[in-house]
């Protein structure tokens, strides 16, 4: 298992690095975020607020548990993304304090998302199965470089 994480994390440090953009680009320390910033910043805040989905240049995929192919995988991501837009952001649903879950049992996708002004969130999508969040959507969570974290609920899909 450890040789299957350092493989993984190796392999998208690998990524983040070639789709950054700009050699002159800020390095992000994603192994540390300060714990202290971890706490909930985002009270009252939307999804567009922290991040505008529109500035997402690029989708780092790192984990996807679903049968479909990799390109409608990265299409449904930005989907759920512009779906929740408006979403308010709520307290993370744990303060383990890390980026992402590196293959959490309960993720079914985990991403880095890259923004046009260089910054860079950690998100990590579980199914949503709980009672007191929305049937039938997603749950979210968003992490920055900072520590700094909130979840969102994501509509379920339009049907038809």
């Amino acid at each position: 298992m450890a040789a299957m994480t350092t493989r993984v994390l190796s392999r998208w440090m690998a990524l983040l690095g070639m789709v950054s953009g700009s050699a002159a680009a800020a390095d992000v320390n994603l192994a540390k975020v300060d714990a202290a910033v971890g706490a909930y910043a985002w009270d009252g805040r939307t999804l567009s607020q922290v991040l505008p989905v529109a500035a997402i240049e690029r989708i780092v995929l790192l984990k996807a548990v679903t049968s479909a192919p990799a390109l409608l995988d990265l299409s449904n991501l930005r989907r759920m993304l512009q779906d929740a837009e408006h979403a308010p952001l709520r307290k993370a649903d744990d303060d383990t304090g890390t980026f992402l879950q590196l293959g959490g049992h309960d993720t079914v996708w985990e991403a880095i998302l890259l923004t046009r002004t260089g910054e860079v969130f950690g998100l990590v999508i579980r199914a949503d199965d709980e009672t007191e969040h929305m049937a039938g959507g997603h749950r979210a969570c968003l992490t920055d470089e900072t520590g700094r974290r909130g979840c969102f609920d994501i509509p379920p899909a339009p049907t038809g």
